[in-house]
């Protein structure tokens, strides 16, 4: 136990640790031990049928080998390889100049593969496409040409012989091994990422048992292939062998055609080997070097045809990803998608879209098309001339905010927006995309804001703000259209003692119930405020002086009825002051001034009565001379 850590302490268990690769100089002598015992296997067994250059792997086996697990530079592994190939030919009992040339052969041939897989991007679990076969082809083809010099001049100094026909045969194994076995390493499945054998057919919503029967039929047919070619010695039959390849290529994926590839070559090579035994060795090398030259034609299409089939489901993957994206961020910006075809004036919709004005995208997938039926007939022209105002390039982007029916027969606020996004040849426009939104919260969180700027928060009346710009409209209109105004200032009677007798809940319930009968006795077009503690504002639009005689009467009387709350009454008095603007260069502030002189008129008078100042005339019947 640490330390630090007390009894009975319940620690996290400890994170597992990444498993660290040998050391480098520990991993070199591996690398070189290896490639040892597997060059003198090879030599041992082809040599036996005098096959030691028709057949040769080992160089790109070396290459794989090294790009899939040797995390050291090329060059201790280039030296590696040449040590290993002087030590196993030695062993055999070659000369020392033959064993150390081939040994250089080898080892340059190493360095090209490598230096080749580089310069083509070519590295196991990397990206694999068109490219990368070409590159590869391109290695196979150049990387073992030096050697093959190398070695041809060794065989000829060594055994005799042609040695442009020597270089053609040490070159021809060496290329059709890089082709054939290379692949298999560059594509193999990485541990943190290996996908299951039946990945890819998978992705591509197949069946997995179907799958698995795929698998099974294609390796059958390409092992009876295999063994049809080394019984009938018929090379057109690997014709079959390609075939069968590309079905891997075009369902199976690219690391299982990598692997057929290179199990159905060294089946075929082996099978021959085998049936060396039977065949002179000098009639079998020509066949061997052309089995191996049409087993690369075989495969290079399928690896062309495995690279283009995965570049796709790249791509596949990539759009899947992207509108998986999109469709995220739509939903999380509560946006729907539109369309629209301008020419035929068809139009398409989201799911999304249909889901923000109430209706099932499957079911009602016709409603959406009529979109101009459901929008708000006040905000239809603008938003079809801020439609039109964009497509014919005043503005740089179309954007609306309107209303929409929603299906419960109410309507949503919606933010449109939107772009033309293709054009014909004659710069008319085609098409217009964009996105629609649900803006209702925010519609309403900015009408509740208003409210709240231009409005009392206890009686909902307009505040003092309010009232002074209305009275500011009056004013306007006065001067535009001779129509007199006046302003009523309204006091609440002893407040103080109701709200010292009976508590300030009282008190609210008397201005609040005073701002109900005050807004329900006005007439439209007539504002009422709170000016201010247990004072209250109206700004009222008339023609005479009978009209507003008779509505400061109204206002008294239905102001005046008493106040009942939880079995208590509370009586009511108001003292109201009005003022009366009729010509044009009425000064608001005056007016205000004039009213708050009037109230002082009533409240002298003994309060619970009205008086006004301004326009003079006769009071409706019943209603006593109360103007000054």
């Amino acid at each position: 136990m640490p330390a630090d850590t007390e009894p009975g302490d319940i620690t996290p268990a400890a994170a597992p640790r990444p498993v660290q690769p040998p050391p480098q100089a520990l991993q070199v002598i591996l690398f070189t031990a290896f490639q040892a015992c597997l060059l003198f296997a090879l030599l041992l067994v082809l040599r036996r049928f005098h096959l030691d250059t028709a057949i040769w792997p080992a160089n790109a086996l070396a290459a794989g080998i090294y790009l899939l697990l040797v995390d050291v530079a090329a060059l201790w592994c280039m030296a590696g390889v040449l040590v290993a190939t002087l030590a196993a030919h030695l062993l055999l009992g070659d000369s020392g100049p033959y064993a150390m040339a081939c040994a250089l052969a080898s080892a340059l041939s190493f360095r090209l593969i490598v230096l080749g897989c580089r310069w083509a991007d070519l590295r196991p679990g990397g990206r694999f496409d068109v490219r990368h076969v070409v590159g590869l082809v391109a290695v196979a083809f150049i990387a073992g040409l030096p050697g093959a010099g190398i070695g041809a001049s060794a065989v000829v100094s060594e055994f005799g012989g042609h040695f442009w026909s020597t270089v053609l045969g040490w070159w021809l194994p060496d290329m059709a091994s890089i082709v054939l076995l290379l692949p298999l390493f560059l594509l193999w499945p990485r541990v943190e990422d290996a996908p299951e054998p039946l990945d890819h057919a998978l992705r591509a919503g197949h069946d997995r048992r179907f799958v698995a029967l795929e698998y099974i039929v294609a390796t059958a047919g390409l092992a009876g292939t295999a063994l049809l070619v080394a019984m009938t010695g018929e090379p057109l039959l690997l014709e079959i062998g390609a075939c069968i390849l590309l079905w891997f290529a075009f369902r199976l994926g690219p690391f299982p055609t990598a692997l057929a590839a290179s199990l159905f070559a060294a089946a075929v090579l082996g099978l021959a080997v085998a049936d060396a035994a039977h065949a002179p060795a000098a009639g079998l090398r020509p066949d061997l070097l052309k089995v191996q030259g049409r087993l690369v034609i075989a495969v290079c299409p399928a690896l062309i045809i495995a690279a283009i089939m995965t570049q796709r489901e790249r791509q596949q993957r990539a759009l899947e990803e992207d509108q998986r994206r999109l469709a995220y961020a739509l939903e999380g910006a509560n946006d729907g998608i539109w369309d629209l075809h301008l020419p035929s004036d068809t139009i398409f919709f989201s799911a999304r879209a249909y889901r923000m004005l109430g209706y099932n995208p499957d079911s009602d997938a016709g409603i959406l098309v009529r979109f101009r039926e459901l929008i708000h007939p006040d905000d239809l022209p603008e938003v079809e001339t801020a439609f039109r105002d964009h497509a014919i390039g005043r503005r740089r982007l179309y954007q609306m905010e309107l209303r929409g029916r929603h299906r419960s027969g109410a309507y949503v606020w919606l933010l449109s927006r939107g772009k033309v996004v293709e054009h014909d040849p004659a710069g008319r426009p085609l098409r217009a995309v964009g996105t629609i939104t649900d803006i209702s919260q925010k519609k309403h969180l900015e009408a509740a804001l208003e409210h709240a700027a231009s409005h009392d928060p206890l009686t909902g009346l307009a505040n003092r703000a309010t009232f002074d710009r209305a009275l500011e409209q009056a004013g306007r209109r006065l001067a535009r259209d001779l129509a007199p105004f006046a302003v009523l200032l309204i006091d609440v009677d002893h407040f103080k003692g109701v709200n010292d007798m009976h508590g300030h809940v009282a008190g609210d319930l008397m201005l609040t119930t005073t701002a109900r009968r005050l807004q329900s006795a006005l007439r439209a077009g007539d504002l009422a405020a709170r000016f201010g503690g247990d004072e209250f504002a109206v700004v009222a639009i008339g023609k005479s002086a009978e009209e507003f005689a008779s509505l400061a009467d109204r206002l008294h009387t239905h102001l005046s009825k008493p106040v009942e709350t939880e079995g208590l009454v509370l009586p009511t008095s108001f003292s109201i002051g009005m003022a009366v603007a009729s010509v044009p260069d009425t000064d608001p502030t005056s007016l205000v001034a004039e009213a708050d002189a009037a109230l002082y008129l009533a409240k002298n008078a003994g309060r619970g009565t009205w008086r006004a100042l301004g326009m003079r005339g006769a009071t409706p019947s019943g209603i006593p001379p109360q103007w000054s």
